[in-house]
């Protein structure tokens, strides 16, 4: 089997089932470096015996000063190839510069594993880091990206296009027969009978777009027309405040933070998904959201600053794709949807069997060894 050593800053639970795949194929070392980006992003934290990983070799570092030490020798460790390489902070970026230039030197294959794409950035920090990324572009034998987006994007910064190879982003959700007996009874309780649901999921911060989606909102003139925000985050408040300045209290329903397996819920009792991210720093680099929706079948629409957004939306068939911070196009996108009830269920299977035929583990798990085995023929 190839040895692999992966480095990854933390372990989400969407990510365990691809990482248990690839340690039936090869020999792999997974190194967590940063598990506090999980418990920043999504409140979950990375413990030292992670559940879902039985059987799997795996070590969670610990920081000091930000850095994960363990790297050091980690890095010299017996490997014939390695998976890494980051610059989303400080301390990624001194620990990246470090493992994957050892890599370089003792002439192991590099793959390289990012999502980003051209947003627009025009920061110093932005700047700064073009140089890097062209260095470890430079360095890697392969370069693995979700999507589209994402390959132009480093096609950009002069990557040979032969060496890039697309892994698609993938969500673990699945269904049982009583969840929708659960989902009934739970729609029963929070008085959603008869209604019609848009359903937004994720972080409360500004970059998600929520308050234009808001703004779409008060456009609509169905009166039994209901937003549920699933989420928590520092812009909570100040969207509670819209919420009251454009007279929607009746209209819009906060529920805080839900347990990931309970999510099967809002999702089968919801119309329609609503991505409206904006480009806020950063774009989004993928939003898994999309996947998750489309999985149940439901129709889907994001901006232009969701990464995923043209991989996985086929406009007029499974959702739309509208324009970032336009409340106009995304309230007009919504009445095509909730007003069509044909359309609608047109939409989400159409939206199903993307997600079948592109979106499914063996699709990442097959993007991955085709980085693997031309990397290794390179060698």
């Amino acid at each position: 089997m190839t040895r692999i050593l992966f480095i990854h800053n933390t372990v989400m639970w969407y990510r365990i089932p691809f990482f248990k795949a690839l340690t039936d194929i090869y020999s792999v070392k997974f190194i967590f470096n940063h598990g506090k980006v999980s418990n920043k992003l999504y409140g979950v934290d990375t413990p030292e015996e992670i559940e879902g990983l039985q059987g799997v070799e795996y070590e969670v570092l610990s920081n000091h000063l930000g850095i994960a030490w363990g790297l050091v020798q980690r890095a010299w460790e017996d490997y014939d190839l390695l998976v890494g390489g980051s610059w989303d902070s400080i301390p990624e970026i001194v620990e990246s510069v470090y493992y994957l230039t050892v890599a370089w030197l003792r002439r192991k294959p590099i793959v390289l594993w990012r999502e980003d794409w051209a947003w627009d950035d025009p920061s110093l920090k932005s700047r700064l880091l073009k140089p890097l990324k062209k260095f470890m572009i430079k360095i890697s034998s392969a370069i693995v990206l979700p999507g589209t987006k994402h390959r132009e994007y480093f096609l950009s910064l002069g990557s040979n296009p032969e060496k890039i190879f697309l892994m698609p982003n993938v969500s673990n959700q699945t269904i049982q027969k009583e969840d929708y007996n659960k989902t009934a009874q739970l729609k029963e309780k929070m008085n959603l009978k008869n209604k019609k649901i848009v359903l937004y999921v994720g972080r409360l911060i500004k970059r998600k777009g929520i308050q234009y989606l808001l703004s779409a909102l008060s456009q609509l003139e169905n009166e039994d027309l209901v937003l549920l925000i699933v989420g928590s985050g520092e812009y909570e408040t100040e969207l509670k405040s819209r919420v009251q300045e454009l007279g929607l209290a009746d209209k819009v329903i906060f529920t805080g933070n839900i347990p990931q397996e309970n999510l099967v819920f809002y999702y089968l009792m919801s119309d329609l998904v609503v991505v409206p991210s904006i480009t806020y720093g950063i774009g989004d680099p993928w939003v898994l959201v999309l996947n998750e929706a489309m999985y149940f079948k439901k129709p889907v629409i994001a901006t232009e600053a969701v990464g995923a957004a043209c991989d996985m939306i086929k406009d007029n068939e499974n959702g739309f794709i509208v324009p970032e911070k336009d409340a106009d196009a995304l309230a007009q996108s919504m009445v095509k949807i909730l007003e069509d009830d044909d359309l609608k269920l047109e939409m989400g299977q159409k939206s199903y069997e993307i997600i079948q035929n592109k979106f499914r583990y063996h699709n990442m798990v097959n993007g991955f060894k085709q980085a693997v085995e031309y990397s290794l023929n390179k060698e």
